[in-house]
Formats: structure tokens, sequence, C-alpha cells
């Protein structure tokens, strides 16, 4: 079994507790409350690994799970999504409504993640017998990760309601809606705090997927990047990039490791989602000590003949943009080796002739998929999922520096992911800022294909409408600015008086 961290992803009573304790008034001997758990570091430590496993929790549409990863994806050009799950389908054809399920599963579960981070903050005071350092870490992790839920929420739907306490009556049940600015203002508020805490910049083996400083740095530039405040932008991502020695962050040499399982956790992750085989058989359903911590993704996403629910897609679009540049030696960028199958010479996947097994035309997705094995087992993967890699902050910082007319200084960073990829040296002296920016638009979309950036990219840049509608893929007649952001939950909508929907919707 692999060695990687589960950072107690499932803590069953708690879990329960988390979600109820405000409903509990008499102490049972038996049950968690409020005033009978908080009291140690272990307490506090098992609060906040709830807050982790919302992240992955399939029950609950975590951020990194099948629902939200595929959400992520099947909006864009490169993805489609198969008809037999109506909401999915609905996002990926632009038809989806506030009663969607599976964007009111995510709401759900982002609001959930908060609660608990709050409770973890909350508490954290009261906790007798701990190092003040050790408090001060917890809290910080448990911050960013409220920051990173509330990150996430602006993104999905833009204007949200912000709890930063927990509710000590009924009156503070429900809220307004706050601006959009003001949740970027609490989401930059929890990374600073986070990046400027005692947070170690690197744990050890036994403790790889946890927040580091490093990685609340990077997702403080990535808000800024998002901000369009580039020069604040600039001076995070240049804390990482500037003392990589000391950090211990870099680019692996060979692309394709990213993804074969066994190099999880290396100086590439800045923040990587832990998956394992470790915990109960449960694939969904039950309670949370009898859930699996494994991932179905990669079952979801398999070809049916080997198994697999076939529910996301390649496009052609995709294939034809990750095969548009050679490598030096006349080879396929690695990166479309890593990421697609096809039929080229050669083509293996899942141990089969990829024509004969799959046929000439079809293509399929490589990138976190178990395909060196004949197929996808039992369900269960455990290959992780990347929520932010090095590159992505090389390419971030080359558009910072790029938006503020530094072409030349970008330069360098855009180098070092083409030669990663093994790509022709290209001159790039004397490139004006648009030049610079298309080259970094095409190499985000090829580095980070089924990572689920890309959508977020498209609408930052002011490129989404046109790259949808050019793309002819899938339901992009249906497409408008409306679906540029998820509507409100129906569901919301009917139980917080306060709730109005968004704009559009």
């Amino acid at each position: 079994m692999k060695k990687k961290l589960i950072i107690l992803y499932f803590i069953g009573g708690l879990a329960l507790f988390s979600s109820c304790s405000d409903n509990l008034e008499l102490e049972n001997p038996n049950k968690l409350t409020t005033t009978s758990f908080w009291k140690t570091e272990a307490d506090l430590e098992s609060g906040l690994a709830t807050v982790y496993n919302v992240l992955v929790d399939n029950n609950n549409a975590g951020y990194w799970e099948i629902q939200a990863m595929q959400l992520k994806e099947n909006r864009t050009e490169n993805f489609v999504a198969r008809n037999d799950v109506p909401g999915r389908y609905a996002v990926s054809s632009y038809k989806n409504t506030p009663s969607t399920n599976e964007t009111t599963g995510m709401y759900k579960a982002m609001y959930i993640g908060i609660f608990r981070a709050n409770q973890v903050i909350s508490y954290a005071p009261q906790i007798t017998g701990i190092n003040e350092t050790k408090r001060a870490q917890l809290v910080a992790e448990a911050t960013f990760l409220r920051g990173l839920n509330y990150f996430n929420l602006v993104n999905e739907f833009g204007s949200v309601p912000i709890f930063t306490e927990l509710a000590k009556g009924s009156s503070d049940y429900f809220k307004e809606k706050s601006t959009e600015t003001e949740v970027w203002n609490q989401v930059i508020a929890d990374f600073q705090h986070a990046a400027s805490s005692p947070l170690p910049e690197i744990y050890p083996a036994t403790l790889k997927g946890r927040v580091t400083k490093n990685t609340a740095i990077a997702y403080l530039g990535k808000a800024y990047l998002y901000l369009r405040e580039w020069a604040k932008a600039e001076e995070q991502f240049s804390k990482l990039v500037d003392n990589e020695e000391a950090n211990g962050l870099g680019l692996l040499d060979d692309y394709a490791q990213l993804f074969d399982g066994k190099h999880e956790n290396s100086k590439e992750s800045v923040f990587e989602i832990q998956f394992s085989r470790q915990g109960g058989a449960t694939i969904w359903g039950g309670n949370p000590s009898e859930r699996t911590r494994a991932t179905t993704m990669a079952q979801e996403l398999a070809p049916g003949e080997v198994g697999g629910w076939f529910e996301l897609l390649p496009t052609k679009v995709l294939l034809d943009a990750m095969t548009k540049e050679k490598t030096v030696d006349g080879g396929f960028d690695p990166r479309a080796l890593a990421t697609l199958a096809w039929n080229y010479p050669g083509s293996t996947y899942y141990n089969y002739d990829f024509a004969s097994k799959f046929g000439a035309n079809a293509i399929w997705i490589r990138k976190n998929q178990n395909w060196w094995n004949n197929d996808e087992g039992d369900w269960k993967s455990e290959l992780n999922e990347y929520a932010m890699r090095y590159a992505d902050v090389l390419l971030m910082l080359a558009e910072a520096k790029t938006m503020q007319g530094k072409v030349a200084e970008a330069a360098p960073l855009v180098k070092r992911i083409r030669d990663r990829a093994k790509l022709a040296n290209i001159t790039m002296t004397g490139w004006s800022q648009t030049q610079m920016m298309d080259e970094i638009m095409h190499q985000r979309n090829v580095e980070f294909a089924r990572e689920g950036i890309h959508w977020y990219d498209l609408r930052r840049w002011g490129t989404l409408e046109k790259v949808i509608k050019d793309s002819q893929v899938g339901g992009y007649l249906n497409y408008s600015a409306k679906y540029n952001y998820f509507p409100i939950p129906e569901s919301e909508l009917n139980n917080n008086p306060k709730m109005t929907q968004n704009a559009n919707w």
C-alpha cells in the first residue's frame, strides 16, 4: 500500500456532530457535545480533519470529488458529459437551473466546510495542554481552508453570504449575500492569515498533503491574480520562485510522473488532494467511518470496454490543442501523451492495442486513470488530485509579470514549462504583451487539461464566450453569459428568507 498522508479523513462521531451540534442541549455521556468534545489537542486535530474531509466527501459533492471535478471540465470546449446523469449533462450543455442537484451539492459542501473550519477557529482558544505554536498552526490551517471554500464559492456562485463565526441563536442562521468584493476580501484575509502564520514551509513525508505556508502564499497570489492585482500577485509568487531551494518546490523532469501514482506529493505539489484505499469498503452512503478514502473518478471516466462509465469525454478540440506543437525530436508533446489516449502508432491503453479495442477514432482520458492495469477493477482509485502544482505558480507569475509589461521577465518562466515538455526553443525576445499572453494561455490549456482550471482561466481572460462558441462542441449554441456562474440553489432561496438570486438568473 502506498505511504501517503490520510489526514484523519473520517471521524465518524465528529462528522455527525459537526453538522448538528447547534441542536444539542443536554449532555449524554455516550455522545459528543460542544462541552464534552473540544478539550484536547487531539480533539482540535480531529475537528480539523473534518474540514479536510469535505474536500473529498463524495456524499456531499466535495470540490475534488467526482461531481465537482466533472463540472469543472465538462462545460469547457475540452470535454463533454455523457447524458446519463441529468445534472452533469445540463451543466455541460448550458441548461442547468437553480434546482440542479449537482450545483446545489457543491454549494452545500462548501458551507459545511466553512462551518467546520469556524468550529476549529472558535474552539481552539479553549484547548488546554497544547503548545501555542501548534495551536496557531491548526488555526491557520482551518483559516486557510475556510478561505479556500470562499475562494471556490465566489468563483462558482459569485455573491454569497459570509459566515466567520458560529451561530449563537436563530437570528444568526440566515444572512443576506455579501458582494463579490466582500467575499474576495474575506478570501484575501484568510489566505493572508495562513501565509503569515507559523505554518511550516515543508512537512515530513508522513504529513504530506496538509496546508503549508507555501500553499497559503501560492493561493494568496492566485487570489490577487484573479482580482487583476498584478503587482500583489507577483509579490506572492516571487516569494516561492525566488526561494526554490529553501522551500523545496520545483518541476519534475518527466511530466508523466505527475500522474503515474508513484511520484505523488513531490516537489511539484503545492497542494495535493489525498486519496487512499484506507477506510471502509463503502463507496457511497453509510457513515464516514464506513466509507473508503479512495475515489471513483477513474471508474467514472474509463471507457465502457474496461468497465468504466465514460462520463467525461475529451473532444477533438482538446486533442488538436495538445498536438499542435511537436517536440524537438518530432514526437508528440509528452503532456498530450500523459493526458489523452488516442490512435497513434504503438498506442496502448489499459494494456490493449488502442485502435483494436477502442476504435480508430476514439479519444479517451489517460491523466489520473489507472490505465496501466487491465481495467479499473473495484472502482476504487487512490490517485491523488492536484489542487495546485508548481507549474501553475510559474505560469501565474509569468502572467502577472506580462500584464505589467514585464514581458522579458516572463519569458524564462514560460521557457521552463516548454523545456519540460521538450518543445523547440523559440525566441521570445521582443514579444508584445499580446504575444506572450497568447503563449501563456495555450500553455495553461495544455499543461492543466483535466485538472479543473481551464474554465476559470477563460472567464477571467474574457475569452470564454468566443472559445465556447468557436469550438462548436456540445451545447455551445445554448451558451450565454448567464452560465458564467452557477445560480444560487433553489433550496437555499426557499430556506433563507434573506437570500436573493444571482444576476441573470
